[in-house]
């Protein structure tokens, strides 16, 4: 019974460690800058719309989370990759 217990609890304790997960998300600096420009322009709109306030209020907050995450996380790889065969092309 008390080994039982030990074991229980070593495996609640064992998972209880959650390793951070990490997206990594690779594209061109003309897209990012593209979907960037996309999502200030969405601002815009969204702020002289005839939404209520608080939705108006909560779009934008979302929207520069975004961009406030992007902008803190973003890292410039220059490194030049070959880009991925296209298969059936020649």
């Amino acid at each position: 019974m008390k080994k039982t217990v030990l074991a229980v609890a070593a495996v609640i304790l064992l998972m209880s460690f959650v390793a951070e997960k990490f997206i990594v998300v690779k594209m061109k600096e003309e897209q990012m800058n593209f979907h960037w420009q996309n999502l200030n322009t969405i601002k815009q709109v969204v702020n002289s719309s005839t939404m209520p306030h608080n939705q108006v209020v909560f779009i934008l907050q979302s929207v520069d989370s975004l961009q406030k995450d992007i902008q803190n996380n973003a890292a410039l790889d220059s490194t030049v990759t070959n880009p991925p065969l296209k298969l059936g092309k020649k």
